[in-house]
C-alpha cells in the first residue's frame, strides 16, 4: 500500500476522534443535566463551545503551521483533546465543564486544520478529491461510532466514563500520529514559508472558505429543521426523524462515491455547481411539500460529492509553502459562518413562525455556491495567468 494511504488512515482516525469527542455531551445530556444541574441552554452552550474556538484559533494555528512541523502541531491538538476529556470526567460545575470543552475545541480545530493540510501535501495532484472525500467522512463516522458506544458507557459506568473514553481515543490516535512521516513537500515548504498571502491567493481562498461554510451550514439547517417541517406537514415525529436519518446515510455513502466520480471527471468546479443546484432544488421541493420523501433523499445524494470537490479547491491556488496559512484562513471563514448562521436562521424562523424559513435559507445558500464557484474558477485562472507572465516576459 502506498505510504500516503497509510497516512490518510491515521488522519482519518484523528479527525474521527474530534467527532467522537464532540458527541460526548450530546450522548450524556440527561445525566449532565441531572448531576450538574444544567438546563438545555447550558447544554447548547457546551455543544457550541467545541466549535466556537475555531473562529479565533484557525488562523493563528495556520500561521504557526508555517514554521512548525505539521506532526508537532497535530500532536499538540490531540494532547489538548486528551486534557479536555480527562478534565470533563472530573467536572462538578458548568463553568468547569465549559472551560474543559473550550480546551477540547481548540485542540479539535488544530487537528482538523493539520489533517486537511497534510492530506493536501500527500495527495495534491493525485486522487486529491477522493482523499478529501474520505477525510470528510471521518467526523460523522466518529460521531456515529460515539452514539451507541457512549450511550452504553453512560448507562453502565456513568457520564464521566464517556468523557474519559473521548480522552482515551485521542490518546490512542496521538500514539499513531507521532510516527507519521513528514510529507515530501513539507520540509522545503517550511523553509520558504511566508506570513501573509498575496491578494491573488488570498481572495480565492476566502471565496472557497465561504463556499465550504455555506455547504455545511445548509446541511446543519436541513438536519435541524427538516424533521420539524415534516411534523408540521402531518408526519409522525418518528417517521420524520427516520426519513432525515436515511438522508444522512445517503449523504455518507455519496461522499466517497461522489469523490471518486469527481476525481475521474477532473472537474470539481462543475461538480460543485451541478450538485449545489440539484441540492438547492431538492430542498425547495421539500419545503413546497412536492414529493418530500424523494426530495429529501435526493438532497442527501446531491450533498455527498460536494465535500471532496470543495476541499480540493484550495490546492488549485495554494503553493506548498502557503498551505498551512491558507487553510487557516479557509477554516476561519467556515467557523464564522457556522457560528452566526444557525442564530440568523433561528431569528428568521421566529420572524416567519414556520420551520420552512430556515430551510429556504439553506436552499439559498446552496444556490449561491454556483456563482461563487465560478468566481473561484475565474480568480484561479487569473492567478495562473499572472504567475506565467514573468516566465514569458
Amino acid at each position: 500500500m502506498p505510504r500516503r494511504w497509510i497516512v490518510l488512515a491515521v488522519l482519518f482516525a484523528a479527525r474521527a476522534a474530534t467527532g467522537f469527542q464532540f458527541q460526548s455531551v450530546g450522548s450524556t445530556t440527561n445525566l449532565l443535566m441531572h448531576d450538574l444541574v444544567l438546563g438545555y441552554a447550558q447544554i447548547g452552550i457546551l455543544l457550541g463551545a467545541y466549535l466556537l474556538p475555531g473562529i479565533v484559533v484557525a488562523f493563528p494555528a495556520g500561521l504557526i503551521g508555517q514554521r512548525v512541523r505539521e506532526t508537532t502541531l497535530g500532536l499538540g491538538g490531540l494532547a489538548l483533546m486528551v486534557v479536555s476529556g480527562i478534565a470533563l470526567s472530573y467536572c462538578d460545575s458548568f463553568d468547569a465543564a465549559l472551560i474543559a470543552r473550550v480546551i477540547g475545541g481548540v485542540g479539535a480545530t488544530i487537528v482538523i486544520l493539520v489533517a486537511t493540510k497534510m492530506t493536501t501535501d500527500w495527495f495534491a495532484g493525485r486522487e486529491i478529491v477522493l482523499a478529501m472525500s474520505l477525510l470528510q467522512m471521518s467526523w460523522p463516522f466518529g460521531a456515529m461510532v460515539a452514539l451507541p458506544a457512549q450511550t452504553y458507557l453512560a448507562q453502565s459506568l456513568g457520564w464521566p466514563a464517556v468523557m474519559a473514553s473521548s480522552a482515551m481515543m485521542a490518546l490512542v490516535v496521538l500514539g499513531a500520529f507521532a510516527f507519521l512521516p513528514r510529507s515530501p513537500v513539507q520540509a522545503e515548504a517550511a523553509a520558504a514559508a511566508r506570513t501573509s498571502l498575496p491578494a491573488r491567493i488570498l481572495v480565492p481562498i476566502l471565496v472557497a472558505g465561504v463556499i465550504w461554510g455555506a455547504m455545511n451550514l445548509a446541511c446543519v439547517l436541513f438536519f435541524s429543521y427538516a424533521p420539524q417541517l415534516l411534523v408540521a406537514q402531518g408526519s409522525s415525529p418518528t417517521g420524520a426523524a427516520s426519513l432525515v436519518s436515511l438522508a444522512i446515510w445517503f449523504t455518507i455513502i455519496a461522499i466517497p462515491a461522489g469523490g471518486y466520480l469527481v476525481e475521474r471527471s477532473g472537474r470539481p468546479v462543475a461538480a460543485i455547481v451541478a450538485c449545489g443546484l440539484v441540492a438547492a432544488l431538492a430542498l425547495a421541493l421539500f419545503v413546497a411539500n412536492i414529493h418530500p420523501t424523494i426530495a429529501c433523499l435526493a438532497f442527501g445524494v446531491a450533498i455527498g460529492p460536494l465535500s471532496g470537490a470543495i476541499l480540493s479547491l484550495p490546492t488549485r491556488v495554494l503553493e506548498p509553502r502557503d498551505r498551512s496559512l491558507g487553510f487557516g484562513l479557509f477554516f476561519t471563514c467556515f467557523y464564522i459562518l457556522m457560528a452566526i448562521g444557525p442564530f440568523a436562521a433561528g431569528r428568521l424562523q421566529d420572524a416567519w413562525g414556520n420551520p420552512s424559513a430556515a430551510l429556504i435559507a439553506g436552499a439559498a445558500l446552496l444556490a449561491t455556491m454556483a456563482p461563487l464557484s465560478l468566481l473561484f474558477s475565474l480568480l484561479s485562472k487569473r492567478r495562473e495567468m499572472l504567475a506565467l507572465k514573468p516566465a514569458t516576459a
